[in-house]
């Protein structure tokens, strides 16, 4: 929650008119007047020197009025820096900033800080380096003489809310990183709210005033969040309460419908391209394709959410002019074009991150964070993210993200359309040792193959980067696992954009494959790593775990290593296969002896998005499975020789180089079965 109050601050504004925006007035009259204590019952899991005694969030709703307060003590000098910086944001277009008092309390004095000619504009665009501005300001004090033991009081009102938020929603957090002595959560409403409550049951207290219906909500003395790693982004960590007036996702449909109506006609530059593509294509699959692809790489994407750009998008025939847009100007841009083709296309609202928790969340536009394109053919559903760029594929084989659920904004709608994935979103990578002397270097070829969003990923990485770039990137990925590591040119690829396929091709020279061996004195080893597989699972650090676990999904991931040594070896065949709740995997060893060749094949396929707290167990064990498999090891004493052993450290057998060793094995016991026979005759002589 302080990182609500501390934001990151960007291009300082200075003028006149944007300085009169900050103006002081005395508390309003409806606020009440929340009491705190400074006793904190979780004070050892206070961290960064100061702790939160009081967040007071009021809201009238029916003057569109938002109060809050924030009361801090320090307790050490550490916690001085945030403690005594003040900073609060709003949008310009539709709100004003009043303060009502900022006061340092220090042994029980009060001393007025609030003098509004201390105060900064600066513009806060924490969204521009994905492109998106939404032109917030932050006002912000830096208190003069602040101390170690003084106590931080200030309340501000933000006046105004979006004026295409029709009805009011919000969510509140009810505890943080830190532990917090008390929450208070009060909304003034003509309107009765529905709510509802997550990793909490805050107690309500409903009444009314002044024929107004008050809802208030308190917590006191909340414990610090014990954050796990790796946990899905539809999980809410936080005790959070949502609150809205909306009753069903089919207001919210309506709500949407309104905004998404082009009233006016398509303009002629506009409507020439629109007769472009449709003369060119025949099909409406090719139309629908050749449509995305102009809206996605024509149609760059770039966001003025000012005010209410934050929820209407822009008329096609201004995005199509300028040549920009964010996501709701580039999904109408797209869906205006098909529909003047006669192909059935609307919006659709999703959450990037919340996927199926969404359905879980009251109704409301606020808790959606993109806009796509559904599009409608003989009765086939197809999906499109027209912020992506060079994207490969057909029209029914384009790669959406798993967004999961979507609200469609379509006449009549009352719920959501879910999304499977359809792509397999497979890597395979084939690597070629081929090593001419023991202890020496190798030669190194790669082929690796994407497809779907991989190749697109791959694609985007070769058009946005120098060849030369690309050629030091590559090598000093390998230089992590091998000595001076060169390549002769840079990467070439191969790509088959309509079948979205995306080959990539390298070569290197080692210099040196081998390396001492820390553990094993007087010996040198040779590894090899399936890189393919690196990240792909998440290795837990700990024994239990109370959260699920999140894993890529869905993805295929194959890598075939080839080893070319130099002489015959024994090495002994070897395989696993894991079959684990969340994914697939299998590892072989393969040699082929009248090839001189060791072939390691691995393969993985995730088969959901996450690990449940009671597939835990289970999970650990076979990732650990997987890690222990995942490289391999060929070593042999220092001072090699044609009589040294190679010992192979994935299946502890000793690989003797010489095989005259084996004939005098076998020559030895055939001698030994003579002489037992020729005894047994000479004993039934006698």
């Amino acid at each position: 929650m302080r990182s609500f109050f501390i934001a990151l601050l960007v291009i300082t504004i200075s003028t006149t008119k944007l300085f009169s925006q900050v103006l002081k007035e005395k508390t309003p009259n409806w606020v009440d007047t929340i009491n705190y204590t400074e006793d904190v019952m979780h004070i050892d899991d206070v961290s960064d020197g100061s702790f939160i005694l009081l967040y007071d969030n009021q809201i009238h709703a029916s003057k569109k009025i938002e109060y809050s307060r924030l009361v801090m003590k320090i307790t050490d000098n550490v916690g001085i820096q945030n403690a005594s910086t003040v900073s609060v944001s709003y949008d310009p277009a539709y709100q004003s900033l009043k303060f009502h008092s900022i006061n340092v309390i220090r042994d029980g004095k009060i001393i007025d800080k609030l003098d509004l000619s201390n105060f900064q504009v600066m513009r806060r665009e924490l969204n521009a380096e994905i492109y998106l501005y939404d032109g917030s300001l932050s006002a912000v004090m830096n208190i003069s003489d602040v101390r170690t033991g003084d106590i931080i009081d200030y309340s501000y009102s933000i006046y105004g809310f979006n004026p295409l938020s029709k009805k009011y929603s919000q969510s509140f957090y009810l505890n943080d990183i830190d532990p917090i002595g008390k929450i208070n959560v009060s909304i003034l409403s003509n309107n009765e709210l529905n709510h509802k409550a997550f990793n909490t049951s805050p107690v309500l207290e409903l009444t009314k005033v002044n024929n107004l219906y008050k809802y208030n909500w308190v917590v006191s003395n909340t414990s610090k969040l014990d954050y796990e790693d790796n946990i899905p982004s539809w999980k809410f960590i936080y005790n959070t309460l949502f609150v809205s007036e909306y009753k069903s996702w089919a207001e919210v449909v309506d709500w949407g419908i309104k905004l998404y109506e082009v009233n006016t006609k398509i303009d002629n530059k506009l409507q020439l391209k629109i007769n472009e593509i449709n003369k060119a294509y025949t099909s409406k699959g090719e139309k629908i394709k050749a449509t995305l692809d102009f809206v996605q790489n024509d149609v760059r994407y770039l966001g003025f959410e000012f005010g209410i750009g934050g929820y209407k998008p822009f008329t096609p025939n201004l995005v199509f002019e300028r040549r920009f847009g964010d996501c709701k100007d580039k999904s109408l841009l797209m869906i205006t074009m098909l529909k003047e083709m006669g192909i059935e296309a609307y919006p659709m609202l999703v959450n990037t991150t919340l996927k199926h928790s969404i359905k879980e969340l009251l109704p409301s536009p606020k808790f959606f964070d993109h806009c796509v394109v559904k599009v409608v053919d003989n009765k086939s559903k197809y999906y499109y993210d027209p912020t992506i760029t060079n994207q490969g594929g057909d029209y029914d084989s384009t790669h959406f993200p798993d967004y999961r659920f979507g609200l469609v904004l379509q006449k009549g709608n009352t719920e959501f359309d879910e999304i499977k994935p359809k792509s397999e979103n497979k890597v395979e990578v084939l690597e070629e040792f081929t090593i001419d002397t023991i202890g020496k270097g190798a030669i190194l070829k790669v082929v690796s193959t994407y497809y779907e969003s991989e190749a697109d990923n791959m694609r985007n990485y070769f058009k946005n980067n120098g060849k030369n770039a690309i050629k030091k990137e590559y090598e000093n990925f390998y230089s992590n696992y091998y000595f001076n590591v060169s390549s002769p040119n840079a990467p070439t690829f191969k790509d088959r954009k309509i079948s979205n396929i995306f080959k990539v091709f390298e070569t290197y020279k080692i210099d040196s494959i081998w390396e001492p061996m820390v553990e094993k004195e007087n010996h040198i080893a040779a590894s090899f790593t399936a890189t393919n597989l690196l990240n792909s699972l998440y290795m837990p650090n700990k024994q239990k775990r109370t959260s699920e676990i999140a894993i890529v999904y869905p993805i295929i991931r194959k890598h075939k290593i080839k080893v070319n040594l130099p002489t015959a070896w024994d090495i002994t065949n070897n395989k696993l296969f894991v079959n684990s709740p969340g994914f697939y995997y299998e590892w072989k060893v393969n040699y082929d002896r009248s090839q001189k060749a060791i072939n390691l094949y691995y393969y993985l396929e995730t088969k959901k998005d996450h690990i449940t707290k009671g597939e835990f167990k289970q999970y650990l064990n076979d990732v650990k499975k997987v890690d222990q498999s995942s490289g391999y090891l060929l070593f042999i004493p220092k001072n090699f020789s044609s009589s040294s052993t190679i010992f192979d450290s994935n299946t502890n057998n000793f690989a003797g180089i010489i095989d005259i060793v084996k004939l005098i094995l076998v020559l030895g016991f055939i001698v030994i079965i003579g002489l037992l026979v020729f005894m047994y005759f000479q004993n039934k002589k006698r």
